[in-house]
């Protein structure tokens, strides 16, 4: 299992549990949903004899209807996209990460932000797009580059 496949497995339950869909990888449509884009993956950090300190970093994408009138609807958006940012918190709190291959140990996984930012709208379809950036720092052992 690569590590795109283990990060896509641990966040597809959250997925269809927030969105009821499957969560789209590298893809984003103007539609209601979620999907993972990455952004890096194997970004050295730190290199020791032994191996070495890593990143893994992603963009969670959430799609939310949204509207130009004064309704709480772009209020519930966007507090909807803070929750997955309170999940990702408190996964990491309890280190419970997604997995990925045995030569590799995750020391955290966080959000890069502290709220969503809304990263577009598409008024005519009524749509908002919602992104949080997000990494897994994870020590890979014998890797010396």
């Amino acid at each position: 299992m690569t590590k795109h496949d283990a990060v896509t497995a641990f966040f597809q339950p959250k997925a269809e549990e927030l969105a009821g869909q499957y969560l789209e990888f590298n893809y984003s449509d103007d539609y209601s949903g979620i999907s993972l884009v990455t952004n890096y993956s194997d970004k050295l950090l730190k290199k020791y004899l032994w191996g070495s300190e890593k990143e893994y970093g992603f963009s969670i994408i959430i799609v939310q209807p949204y509207s130009t009138d004064t309704d709480d609807l772009n209020l519930t958006a966007m507090n909807f996209a803070q929750a997955f940012i309170d999940w990702l918190e408190e996964q990491n709190k309890k280190r419970n990460y997604p997995e990925f291959p045995n030569s590799c140990q995750i020391k955290k996984m966080e959000t890069l932000q502290n709220m969503p930012n809304l990263a577009g709208v598409n008024v005519k379809e009524g749509m908002a797009r919602y992104m949080v950036q997000c990494r897994i720092v994870y020590f890979e052992k014998g890797d010396k580059r």
